[in-house]
């Protein structure tokens, strides 16, 4: 039995994308570290009198995190009663932001195609993908800050011209469209001759183009 190049495509898929996300789970805190020079880069050169530093860190079950150090004095009861100062430390986990990466690579080697273009595809795609996933976590850590951390941190924040409303709609995009969108958009537009032999048809071609073609003398 001969399996058509879709089957073949699927298959290969479906072999590909469970070793991409356990490589990428495992050496998760490799993958991270771009993304978070980028944000951290982004958030103290954005807003210095807000945030101060920026560093990678690993929480209790030892996934990888982002810890924003703030120049934000928040006040809080502490376990005996009495009201402790600090300044506000939130942390962001990257591999939220970072799902599309596996699942991009998994789609790049089960395509059919010759090694040096495939790897190009994965240069491409990794450097864009982690730009998008840097981008998600500014607008997480800012989201943090503004609206979850009390009337002080809000104030503070917006004090230093960060804009709630806006940073709601970078973050509603950079967690729900972003790590979506982007692989399947890349992979679609660096793979147009695959899926157009897979089709049968060109991009931007009506359905029926081909069968009226076919069909004409």
């Amino acid at each position: 039995m001969t399996l058509s190049p879709l089957k073949k495509f699927m298959l290969a898929a479906l072999a590909w994308l469970p070793l991409c996300f356990f490589i990428w789970w495992w050496a998760s805190n490799l993958f991270v570290m771009l993304p978070v020079f980028l944000a951290g880069k982004v958030l103290t050169w954005g807003w210095p009198e807000v945030i101060t530093s920026v560093s990678r860190g690993l929480d209790v079950a030892g996934k990888p995190t982002m810890d924003v150090l703030t120049s934000i004095l928040v006040t809080q009861p502490g376990p005996d009663g009495r009201s402790m100062s600090g300044f506000m430390e939130p942390s962001v986990y990257p591999l939220i932001y970072g799902y599309s990466l596996p699942l991009y690579l998994g789609l790049c080697l089960a395509t059919p195609q010759d090694e040096e273009r495939r790897w190009g595809h994965v240069v491409i795609g990794c450097l864009v993908i982690w730009l998008a996933q840097a981008f998600g976590l500014v607008a997480d850590a800012l989201k943090t800050i503004v609206m979850g951390s009390g009337p002080q941190a809000t104030a503070a924040a917006q004090a230093a011209g960060i804009s709630v409303e806006l940073v709601a709609l970078c973050y509603q995009f950079g967690y729900l469209i972003l790590p979506t969108v982007v692989p399947a958009a890349l992979w679609l537009g660096l793979n147009r001759p695959f899926i157009e032999a897979l089709t049968g048809r060109r991009f931007g071609e009506p359905p029926g183009d081909n069968a009226g073609r076919s069909a004409a003398p």
